[in-house]
């Protein structure tokens, strides 16, 4: 019926023009589910609308969900939702939770749409590409509006969430280190913070990379044999002055730079806007990459002599 990566090609370049020309650069890319390497399945399908006088009742409910890799799943549910109950529905959401209850689709995976991606659009087989991209405009600019209104927010205390996470960070510049640090607890602590980072805990999120930190120059000296320095119940000076010492032996830059990345994680608080906020832990990240690259790799090759 349509080629489906083509369509796909055409609707996230729709998607990446639209961000273009609302001017968000990629320093703010997290705040969107289809930018960088990230990927979504997106879920198309053919349902029954009685609402239009014209005659015109087929309808396209559209959402996307994170996935591996970009691709379209397409259902044709015209004969399933062509009922007097499914008419009265008026809301994509409500439509989901019929799709629920007549056992299409189940609650755990309802959790994972992104509810700026769900849309109902008119149209049928012939108007079905324009249709797409024209979603992945209005994707766009409903992920903009969502996290701007948000960002601009100053912390609320508020319950932690549990679905419909607001930023999609880019998880796969991590992959290789998760990969090859190759650490349970290190791998959970550092997911917890992505999932903290993603709901928008920024109070979180900044406190575990702080652990996360620690835990990475832990392993570094542990490579290298050094870890007993540490004494018991080391801190973040503590992890500091091993690494000024033998064999890693940090310059003043390099001191100024970590510690730094420690002060940063007791910078996050309520009276700070979402934007500070998320840019601190931004900058935390990029702290354990930087850590990660810098010192944990060249310890590898001591742990392996």
């Amino acid at each position: 019926m349509f080629d489906e990566q083509m369509m796909l090609r055409f609707s996230k370049k729709a998607y990446a023009d639209r961000l273009d020309y609302i001017g968000v650069g990629n320093n703010d890319s997290s705040r969107f589910m289809w930018t960088d390497n990230k990927h979504i399945e997106v879920h198309i399908y053919e349902i029954f609308d009685g609402t239009w006088s014209n005659g015109f009742n087929k309808f396209f409910l559209i959402f996307a969900v994170e996935a591996d890799k970009d691709c379209i799943v397409f259902k044709d549910l015209f004969e399933q939702t062509h009922n007097y109950e499914f008419e009265q529905i008026r809301t994509p959401k409500l439509q989901l939770s019929y799709l629920v209850k007549i056992g299409i689709l189940t609650k755990g995976f309802i959790s994972r749409i992104n509810p700026n991606s769900l849309e109902t659009k008119i149209g049928d087989e012939s108007t079905f590409s324009s249709t797409f991209t024209r979603w992945a405009v209005d994707f766009a600019n409903n992920e903009y509006t969502s996290s701007k209104s948000s960002l601009e927010k100053h912390n609320l205390i508020q319950s932690f969430p549990t679905l419909n996470k607001k930023l999609f960070i880019d998880k796969y510049r991590f992959n290789d280190m998760l990969e090859i640090i190759k650490d349970d607890q290190f791998t959970d602590e550092f997911n917890q913070c992505l999932f903290a980072y993603e709901n928008e805990k920024w109070f979180l999120c900044a406190a575990g990379i702080g652990s996360t930190l620690e835990h990475l120059m832990l392993l570094t000296l542990t490579n290298y044999g050094t870890q007993k320095s540490l004494g018991r119940n080391p801190t973040a000076k503590d992890y500091l002055k091993a690494f000024t010492n033998k064999p890693i032996l940090l310059d003043s830059r390099q001191q100024t730079y970590i510690d730094t990345l420690f002060r940063l994680r007791n910078s996050v608080d309520h009276h700070n806007s979402g934007y500070t906020s998320k840019g601190i832990c931004d900058m935390l990240l990029d702290g354990v990459g930087s850590i990660f690259n810098e010192y944990y790799l060249e310890s590898l090759s001591k742990s392996s002599n």
